[in-house]
């Protein structure tokens, strides 16, 4: 019970209860470092109408989204709180972000009266819409001429859609809000290394130094800031993630190592400073996946913070993050090499190393793939998102220590992903294993573009180093099937497309040439 409602896990339990009680299901897809769904717990999920309401029609699941990225895929209204009204089948009657008290209980109370007055109305929109979706489709010519592999012509038009979308005005994606696009940025550092594109590289620097200079970066204790509202990088939303910060120190560190610019350093330590002080699990050395934020303590000078007890961090260990965190500290541990020590014999190359000894032997489970997370004395398992990072951090760690023990944990995640998450049929991933018991959407098989993108440009990196033409071909595959996918209004989304096919056509071959590798070529 939290706020006067009681909350059920994600589970068939609620949905048989739903059924059975002739109630709707009312979900609430949160997370913790989120503002908007604190405001959404304190104003209209503690409204006593709505909390009526609520407790009269609908049987109420709350979900993690950090913890559970498959129900969130499917279900987010468009960002965060989502909340959406769904039948007892898991279909999505409606849904939106964060609504007021007022408007929360119009819509329950409409989606209340609908199903308890209309509800072969809402069984027959339902069916339609699900079908039109169905119609629209591939048309199921998509695996032909896969074995000829990915087109260079591709990488212009990838380029274009996302330089395109660099706002002219203020060095950023997009006008506002103004999110870090990690992604994005790795594209463009990707193209300035293995073009070389010099003018991505200018945009790279440009958009990174505007960052590290603005409201999203927290001068004070380090870090950035998910994103700001405003188009000049102002007016933050002051949560901090792991995987952001993860992600923008290995930028911070790759534009400090081709440039040379002392302002990328500084932005680089004060980032690790704050994942080495405030996110650091000093038991098992990973690292907690976020820190909340709080907007009355980051607008306070730097003098008045140590007064206040800092914001609440959350405390789950998640692969995915933390694989990205040993990729940064091994981007970091290059650039400044013998200076970004946290404390005299304590390297970051060392710390890089025992954090992937903790992926790889205390969140590995086996036949069940990498662990996401532990919960007591379970876990959950089976993401493609997980497996992938980790054989990406493991790949770093091979490339800067030449050990083969990491090249062969590479190997074993991605061998389990193609065993277990490969669809044959489609030639692509799925984002999760399937489980008896599945609820709602979960049923619904998913592919994801991103995911398999990064799943792509790590078979190929793998099977060239560890010389497996197997991976090497399944990579090459899967690239030319995501680029018959691809459209160019995707934008900066098309960026890890984008860094894959750049690996594949201008990355560095392994020590002997595999079949249909062009860095062989010429």
């Amino acid at each position: 019970m939290t706020g006067g409602i009681a909350w059920s896990d994600w589970s068939e339990e609620p949905f048989h209860r739903a059924q059975a009680g002739g109630k709707l299901v009312f979900l609430d897809l949160s997370a913790k470092w989120c503002h908007w769904c604190h405001v959404l717990d304190e104003t209209s999920l503690s409204d006593p109408r709505v909390l009526s309401v609520l407790d009269r029609s609908f049987v109420c699941i709350r979900v993690d989204t950090d913890r559970r990225p498959d129900i969130n895929d499917r279900y987010n209204q468009g960002g965060w709180p989502s909340v959406a009204v769904l039948m007892p089948d898991g279909r999505v009657l409606t849904g939106a972000t964060y609504l007021p008290p007022d408007a929360l209980l119009a819509v329950l109370e409409k989606c209340e009266g609908f199903y308890r007055n209309d509800r072969a109305r809402i069984d027959a929109y339902l069916a339609e819409t699900s079908a039109q979706g169905e119609a629209e489709g591939l048309d199921g010519g998509y695996l032909a001429g896969l074995d000829q592999g990915p087109g260079e012509d591709l990488l212009p038009g990838i380029r274009q859609s996302v330089m395109s979308q660099i706002d002219p005005a203020t060095p950023g994606f997009f006008g506002e809000p103004k999110f870090l696009m990690v992604d994005s940025l790795a594209y463009l550092r990707d193209a300035w290394l293995f073009g070389p594109d010099a003018e991505a590289g200018e945009a790279f620097l440009a958009i990174l130094r505007r960052m590290v200079q603005s409201g999203v970066f927290d001068p004070v204790e380090g870090g950035f800031f998910r994103y700001a509202t405003k188009r000049d990088w102002t007016v933050p939303h002051y949560e901090k993630l792991l995987a952001d910060n993860a992600g923008m120190l290995s930028l911070c560190a790759s534009a400090f190592e081709l440039s040379g610019d002392p302002l990328f350093a500084d932005a680089a330590r004060d980032t690790l400073r704050f994942l080495l002080l405030t996110l650091i699990d000093r038991e098992s050395g990973a690292f907690f996946s976020s820190q909340d934020a709080d907007e009355s303590y980051y607008t306070l000078p730097a003098e008045e913070r140590s007064f206040r007890n800092p914001p609440a961090v959350d405390r789950t260990v998640i692969s995915e993050y933390n694989a990205a965190a040993v990729s940064a500290l091994v981007a970091a541990g290059r650039a400044f090499p013998g200076g970004g020590e946290a404390k005299p014999g304590d390297g970051l190359l060392q710390r890089a190393v025992e954090l992937g000894l903790h992926l790889s032997e205390g969140m590995w489970a086996g036949a069940d793939g990498q662990i996401r997370f532990r919960d007591g004395s379970g876990f959950q398992a089976g993401y493609l998102a997980d497996n992938v990072a980790a054989a990406v951090a493991f790949l770093d760690l091979f490339d800067e220590t030449n050990d083969p023990g990491w090249l062969e944990r590479a190997a074993v995640r991605l061998d389990w992903a193609v065993s277990n998450l490969f669809d044959a049929g489609n030639g692509q991933f799925v984002d999760r294993v399937g489980r008896p018991g599945d609820a709602g959407l979960l049923k619904n098989v998913r592919y994801p573009f991103q995911g398999n993108a990064a799943a792509a440009g790590a078979l190929i990196r793998c099977g060239r180093r560890a010389l497996r033409a197997d991976l090497f071909s399944a990579g090459r595959k899967l690239l030319a099937r995501l680029s018959r996918e691809h459209d160019e209004r995707m934008g900066p989304f098309s960026a890890p497309l984008g860094s894959a096919l750049l690996r594949y056509w201008h990355g560095n071959a392994g020590k002997a040439c595999l079949p249909g590798d062009p860095s062989c070529e010429g």
